[in-house]
């Protein structure tokens, strides 16, 4: 089913930290930034939590991600993200003026993302996000809208070091543009980050995933990351079976 699903910028890695480790990143959720894959990991943020990335792409593409998270006790946790994915002005050519009309266009795909999380157990919390999502591809006057959920799961074991994640992601209503209707890019992903060692000086994890998304067959993806002093982090990681990556 390649090619056959939009919304595509809804794939795109926002965490630092998860690129780094292959994006091996669902069971490596904490922060504001989890509410882009996991929003069962705002659970971590202790009181306040705030993260944004910004990346400049090739053909003047920009991919940006902000949110913030809340923990509100035993309410649980809330978070609000904004993601999007936007080209530069471009020129506007027809037959009739191939060098350009003299107007611009832009297009973006943009999602507002509203989380909740709450602990079941002390070892078990469970997140959802509801997300409008509107994708533009030629200003606003060529557009499709569109209403989906993220479900996700962390359960801690500390008797084998290791936690587990689960998440099924931007389940929902197809976009449709004119006469063409599309799937959104639906993905089951499980995962575990294990901890190898945890000293006072240093730590090291690793993490390993299995994704389904739902249009290619199933993706792997494994990751390694060392921090020392709790201040510098060493992470390295590589994916499976990606068609073009």
């Amino acid at each position: 089913r390649s090619g056959s699903v939009t919304g595509q910028f809804l794939k795109l890695p926002i965490n630092a930290r998860s690129v780094g480790m292959g994006n091996a990143q669902v069971a490596l959720a904490e922060g504001a930034l989890s509410i882009a894959y996991n929003p069962a990991g705002i659970l971590s943020v202790p009181d306040v939590s705030f993260g944004a990335t910004y990346n400049q792409w090739w053909s003047d593409i920009t991919h940006s991600f902000i949110g913030g998270a809340i923990n509100l006790e035993d309410i649980g946790s809330i978070g609000l993200g904004v993601t999007m994915l936007s080209t530069d002005d471009m020129i506007v050519r027809t037959p009739a003026f191939p060098e350009g009309t003299g107007e611009k266009f832009r297009a973006f795909d943009i999602a507002y993302t509203v989380s909740y999380a709450r602990r079941i157990s002390e070892d078990f919390g469970i997140g959802i996000n509801a997300k409008i999502i509107k994708s533009n591809l030629y200003n606003k006057e060529l557009s499709a809208n569109s209403f989906a959920f993220d479900i996700g799961t962390l359960y801690d074991v500390p008797v084998l070091r290791t936690g587990l994640g689960i998440s099924l992601n931007n389940l929902g209503q197809d976009l449709s543009y004119i006469s063409e209707t599309y799937s959104l890019p639906t993905v089951l992903r499980f995962g575990a980050r294990i901890t190898v060692f945890d000293e006072e000086e240093s730590k090291m994890f690793l993490a390993v995933q299995v994704g389904r998304p739902n249009d290619s067959d199933e993706q792997y993806n494994v990751g390694a990351e060392y921090i020392v002093f709790d201040a510098v982090s060493l992470r390295g990681g590589y994916r499976f079976n990606y068609d073009a990556e």
